[in-house]
């Protein structure tokens, strides 16, 4: 019976994701890895500079950080930092497939651009609800800390 639920919550038309009325966790230390992870936001799964998610109606992705109240800033934390008027995501429910572009770096927005494709499926890894967001193509990559190289 779990198994069907699991499964309702990504074949839909929409997945929770995609809801732009919920916030998710992204718990992916990097975000050019080939797996992405988001869990459900709680307050008790923030830590220092927990990156919250937002994924909004029109393909904008917002974010913001948290930390847990009684956690100090610390000095060099590496953070992502996105241009979220260059970011954009899209949806196709047919194949449940996500491509995004996202334009950022750590600690400065010049670093990194990359469009990718992504299968969206269900998280469930005792850390709680979520999704896992699986590479299946990158249609580009620009390293900008290269300058050309």
């Amino acid at each position: 019976m779990a198994l069907v639920f699991a499964f309702s919550k990504v074949s839909a038309q929409s997945p929770e994701l995609f809801d732009s009325s919920k916030q998710w966790i992204l718990t992916t230390t990097n975000i050019k890895k080939n797996e992405l992870r988001f869990v459900e936001y709680n307050v008790s799964k923030l830590s220092l500079n927990t990156m919250i998610w937002n994924f909004r109606k029109g393909g904008k992705i917002e974010y913001d950080y948290q930390s847990r109240e009684g956690i100090d800033a610390c000095a060099g934390v590496n953070f992502l930092d996105l241009d979220v008027d260059e970011c954009s995501w899209t949806y196709n429910p047919a194949n449940m497939k996500l491509t995004m572009t996202l334009k950022g770096g750590y600690a400065s927005i010049d670093d990194f651009v990359l469009k990718r494709e992504y299968t969206v499926s269900v998280l469930d890894d005792g850390d709680g609800y979520g999704y896992k967001l699986t590479k299946t193509r990158e249609y580009f990559f620009n390293d900008l800390t290269r300058g050309g190289k």
